[in-house]
């Protein structure tokens, strides 16, 4: 049996991962040694500001777990929904000071609930039992997923001969949208329709190993796209939309380069390019170019 102390849970699981802290001070006054075990954490005051610019955070830096410490239940819930919407397998932990009709909806999303007054010890142990089980159960998912997918053997042109069909009817359904785009139409619901088939081409990105790696940059997108608010849209964001104009049509272009007329492009250039297009149209349509994150760096 492993004894949880401070040293274990360095050693074992958090100098490896990413914390995102959110609450009212208490935390970081009270339990900076556990903050400080992992290998980068990230803290923010639990405010509105900081809970709208939550998806732009997930997608600009890597995040394993997320710690919230509130009295304002209603914005821990917001958070936690928004953090699951985000990507399942993100671990969140979350301290309670009492029970509410609210807490069991919160408890529904964490992974792990501890209610104050807590030892120190016991916010670490719960932590680490969270965050081992959570990557247990991803690093198992992932095998099988490996093993059904990636199949030993298979060149890249097998690869792009299985898809190539596949790519041309999403290469259709792609200048749709753009012309719809461009055309001005802008909804919640037509956002999500972009998301379901940016995911469909992500999804084939992972079927080979050479590919694979971008899907999280697709899946960074499909997020963005599912949780953005258009109680945000004003003049000052509409520029946002002409780069996601931009972002489909690059998509567009690569993949059809890459899967119909076999003309190599480098992935990893593709990667990079994409990332970084996406967190310029997260700025734009955030109203936040040349701004500062409002998260504070230890």
């Amino acid at each position: 049996m492993i004894n949880y102390n401070y040293k274990n849970f360095i050693s074992l699981l958090a100098k490896t991962r990413q914390l995102l802290v959110y609450d009212d001070g208490k935390l970081l006054k009270n339990y900076k040694d556990i903050l400080e075990a992992f290998e980068l954490y990230r803290y923010s005051s639990m405010n509105d500001m900081a809970i709208s610019h939550l998806s732009n955070m997930l997608i600009s830096v890597k995040v394993d777990m997320v710690l919230i410490y509130s009295t304002d239940y209603d914005k821990v819930l917001s958070l936690c929904t928004e953090i699951q919407k985000y990507d399942r397998n993100i671990v969140i932990t979350v301290i309670l000071e009492d029970y509410n009709g609210t807490c069991s909806e919160i408890a529904n999303l964490a992974d792990t609930i501890v209610f104050a007054p807590f030892e120190a010890e016991t916010l670490n142990k719960k932590m680490s039992i969270a965050l081992s089980a959570k990557l247990m159960l991803y690093e198992m998912t992932h095998t099988l997923n490996t093993h059904k997918k990636f199949l030993d053997g298979t060149g890249i042109d097998a690869y792009l001969d299985a898809y190539e069909g596949d790519v041309i009817i999403l290469l259709e359904i792609l200048s749709a949208l753009i012309q719809r785009l461009k055309s001005g139409e802008l909804s919640h619901e037509f956002f999500c329709e972009i998301a379901n088939e940016i995911q469909k081409i992500g999804e084939i990105f992972t079927y080979h190993h050479y590919t694979a790696h971008v899907t999280m940059i697709f899946d960074e997108m499909v997020a963005f796209l599912r949780m953005y608010s258009f109680d945000d849209v004003d003049v000052a964001t509409l520029e946002g939309f002409d780069y996601l104009v931009e972002i489909l049509q690059d998509i567009q272009s690569y993949i059809n380069n890459f899967f119909v007329k076999r003309i190599f492009c480098d992935v990893y250039v593709f990667e990079h390019s994409l990332h970084d297009s996406i967190i310029f149209m997260i700025n734009h349509l955030h109203s936040r170019v040349d701004t500062k994150s409002e998260v504070e760096f230890f």
